[in-house]
């Protein structure tokens, strides 16, 4: 017959590992955004020249960032077509994967502030047009609040 000896040791480690933690944390690190974005035009996805700079201008649109924190853009093109890049500084990050063949483009959106994420959101999916889209927005910080982790 089993018991439920190790499902509630798990469950008191989670509370200890909770209690162990700052206070700070408990009111979550950053928003995170999984964005996922259908039918986009192929042209805006198969090059790593234009999606660094799609990524450039929506990076530029965190009022957070300092003026003097460079945007760094890191694109790479793979062959024959479709891109990885990243676009980043201290307060934010954003990182696409580009199937342009599917028309099909994943993206992850950090910043440290919600509405920062949002503003990003904003602005890529104003240049990249896609047809469809889907986000899930995560507080990074929580994960040990949410149930069944």
């Amino acid at each position: 017959m089993a018991t439920a000896t190790p499902v509630l040791k798990e469950i008191r480690q989670c509370d200890q590992k909770a209690e162990m933690l700052n206070s700070s944390f408990t009111c979550g690190l950053s928003t995170h955004l999984l964005v996922e974005m259908w039918q986009t035009p192929f042209s805006s996805l198969a090059n790593a020249d234009v999606v660094g700079s799609i990524l450039e201008k929506a990076a530029s649109t965190c009022t957070l960032c300092n003026s003097n924190q460079e945007i760094k853009i890191n694109a790479y093109q793979f062959d024959p077509y479709g891109v990885s890049a990243t676009a980043s500084n201290p307060a934010i990050h954003i990182l696409i994967h580009t199937w342009p063949e599917r028309e099909y483009a994943a993206l992850d959106i950090f910043a440290k502030d919600q509405d920062q994420a949002h503003k990003i959101l904003d602005s890529l999916k104003s240049t990249l047009n896609p047809g469809h889209i889907e986000v899930i927005e995560l507080t990074r910080g929580q994960l040990l609040e949410m149930e069944d982790t």
